[in-house]
């Protein structure tokens, strides 16, 4: 069972770190992940390349920013095995596990949320 302090904390450092989506789900063999959505308009890139060029990289810094400081909070809790996957993660779909987490429902191969629509970018943290 994941430690409920812990959780707070990690949410206190997602809402630090502009995440607008966060969810919890275990897997098999005592694996743990939490996914954060992160807000980027959903725009085709050929109408404003430089915009949403711009805008991607943007919520990959603050991503980013945010694993690294979950994952310094997990070693301080004593997790040793913890691996993260950024919005640029070219192995593994985090969609079936968004999904899961409650981050929101499948349409159309994306994953849609209530409020957000698919407007934003997936991250996540695995730890042991």
């Amino acid at each position: 069972m994941v430690n409920r302090t812990m959780l707070a904390q990690i949410k206190q450092i997602s809402i630090a770190n502009k995440v607008i989506l966060r969810g919890y789900v275990q897997l098999s063999d005592g694996v743990h992940a939490i996914l954060f959505g992160h807000y980027c308009k959903n725009t085709l890139f050929y109408y404003d390349l430089f915009k949403v060029t711009r805008d991607v990289f943007r919520v990959n810094q603050l991503a980013n920013r945010n694993l690294r400081q979950i994952k310094k909070l997990l070693t301080k809790y004593g997790y040793r095995k913890i691996w993260t996957k950024g919005v640029f993660s070219v192995y593994g779909d985090l969609r079936p596990l968004a999904v899961a987490a409650g981050l929101g429902h499948w349409k159309n191969g994306m994953v849609y949320n209530a409020k957000y629509g698919p407007n934003f970018l997936i991250s996540g943290v695995f730890f042991k």
